[in-house]
């Protein structure tokens, strides 16, 4: 009779703690890392889990899917380059968290849970990304930028590393998606920039 309870006792502890471990024990997936927070201190769980106890830990998850971001500068945004005309350029940049332990927790206190949607993530870098295109064609004429597509490009990339690398991400790629002219009817003719590329393209 005493080796039937033992056995009942047994099995009793063996589900409980099935259920205590299914509550709170957190695990990290391929595309989704995590942070402890609480007591023990920071803990960044990149493979594998970690117990999260109600009262004591907070858990915080990070995205670490690739982001598409998409940015267009138009008309009146769009691109200055070296011979002062404007051109209408499209992009399209892939970025992700790196993955390390001091980037999943950089990224989780820069980004503020905002990993998850690009949208969000586009918010917060949109400002990065867009000095790193006007920077770099500043150095080319409107020809070289349509012949040299791919230099643009890998310049902004180097531009980009280390300055993402503030908020825990890395750039996967940039790829071009449009360079056009900017037509005359989306330009301010009293702007001073505008009026020199007018004048050079009814010149050519």
């Amino acid at each position: 009779m005493a080796w039937f309870l033992t056995i009942v006792l047994l099995i009793i502890a063996i589900v409980l703690l099935i259920l205590f471990m299914n509550r709170y024990y957190r695990k990290a997936t391929r595309e989704i890392s995590i942070i402890r927070t609480g007591f023990g201190g920071q803990k960044v769980i990149l493979d594998g889990g970690c117990l999260s106890l109600p009262f004591i830990h907070k858990v915080s998850e990070v995205n670490m899917r690739t982001s598409k971001l998409e940015i267009e500068r138009l008309g009146p945004k769009s691109i200055i380059t070296k011979d002062r005309l404007r051109v209408d350029i499209g992009a399209e940049f892939y970025v992700r968290v790196n993955a390390t332990v001091d980037g999943v927790a950089t990224a989780a206190q820069a980004l503020a849970g905002k990993s998850f949607r690009a949208a969000d993530l586009e918010e917060i870098l949109e400002g990065k990304l867009v000095d790193a295109m006007l920077s770099v064609a500043a150095s080319y004429t409107m020809d070289e930028l349509q012949d040299n597509r791919g230099r643009y490009a890998k310049e902004i990339s180097e531009m980009l590393g280390e300055n993402l690398s503030q908020n825990g991400l890395m750039l996967e790629s940039v790829s071009l998606t449009r360079i056009d002219q900017t037509p005359f009817h989306a330009l301010d003719e009293n702007n001073a920039f505008n009026a020199l590329g007018m004048r050079r393209l009814a010149e050519i």
